[in-house]
């Protein structure tokens, strides 16, 4: 292939992306949402990145022109299909949910976990689909594709276990703390010492407290049997403190471990030897990660386990 035939298939990708995508005033339309775009929205990362990468690729690998065209063609379905893996309420979207590009690194916050309002909504069943389909294409990937998969997928794992940790204390119930702090770290934190001090109060303190009355008042049987009660009860606290404690700091290590994990994806380069390693780490400790991520791990490292570049075409 020369200069010629890739502008030949440049001006025939053109139509071709037009159509597949869809008008501006389809997705308007669809989203309830004026001016919205999905051309706007994916065309930095396919144009920018993605379709150079695949055009590098085909004259390295000395492809036909039909090969580097239905190349082209796959990758952009891919995009499309990962856009609405990324945002799957797309068609559904309310106040303040528009996505603001296609995706990039996530800025880590607890208080934030499971908000739409970030512009992202991830379908894990979809994302799946889309790795899988990607893989089986070796001949369309490229760093930043690999970059972006990844990315989503630690974030999604990350995102999810931390709604369970902070906001469902873990399966136990509902950390009132969060719901209540509107995404203020501040208020969150003074909540937190609110209701913690008030479970104190009425955990310890409330019970003899009134067992105390109750004797006072000549209601010793009463008191007896409550402060018993409260005994036996302070008996089982006591008990279950070693388990509790270790499945605590369980809990807060898994989720430093994907924190820390999901932090080496946001540099420029990364280091595939040491994002394998610590991945590695994360799985022995019983995170379940998709097997899609092991895969483009593998392949990273067999590239060069010393740097891998997000943006580097080709």
């Amino acid at each position: 292939m020369d200069d010629n035939d890739l502008s030949q298939i440049d001006a025939s990708l053109d139509e071709f992306v037009k159509r597949e995508i869809g008008s501006d005033e389809y997705w308007e339309k669809e989203t309830g949402i004026s001016g919205f775009s999905l051309y706007a929205l994916i065309s930095p990362v396919l144009e920018g990145t993605i379709l150079p990468s695949i055009k590098a690729n085909a004259l390295i690998n000395n492809s036909t022109k039909e090969e580097l065209r239905d190349q082209c063609i796959r990758a952009l379905r891919l995009i499309i299909a990962l856009f609405k893996a990324l945002h799957h309420n797309v068609f559904s979207l309310c106040e303040n949910e528009e996505p603001h590009d296609l995706w990039h690194h996530q800025k880590y916050d607890f208080l934030r976990a499971n908000d739409l309002t970030r512009g992202i909504a991830i379908d894990k069943a979809q994302l799946t689909n889309v790795a899988a389909d990607y893989l089986s294409h070796p001949e369309i990937r490229n760093n930043k594709f690999d970059w972006m998969l990844l990315d989503a997928f630690v974030f999604a794992e990350l995102d999810a276990y931390t709604y369970h940790v902070v906001n469902t204390g873990s399966g136990t119930g509902i950390n009132w703390a969060a719901m209540f702090a509107g995404k203020s770290h501040p208020k969150y934190y003074g909540l937190q010492f609110l209701f913690v001090s008030l479970g104190i109060s009425l955990r310890y303190l409330a019970m003899p407290a009134i067992a105390y009355f109750l004797m006072i008042k000549d209601y010793g049987t009463l008191a007896t049997i409550l402060a018993g009660g409260w005994l036996l009860y302070l008996a089982f606290l006591l008990f279950g403190f070693p388990k509790r404690w270790r499945a605590r700091k369980k809990r807060a290590a898994l989720l430093s471990y994907l924190a820390d994990l999901y932090g080496m994806l946001g540099d420029g380069t990364i280091s595939p030897r040491r994002f394998k390693e610590t991945l590695d780490k994360v799985a022995a400790e019983g995170v379940v990660l998709d097997g899609a991520v092991f895969s483009l791990v593998d392949r990273m490292v067999a590239r060069d386990a010393t740097a891998f570049i997000p943006s580097q075409v080709g």
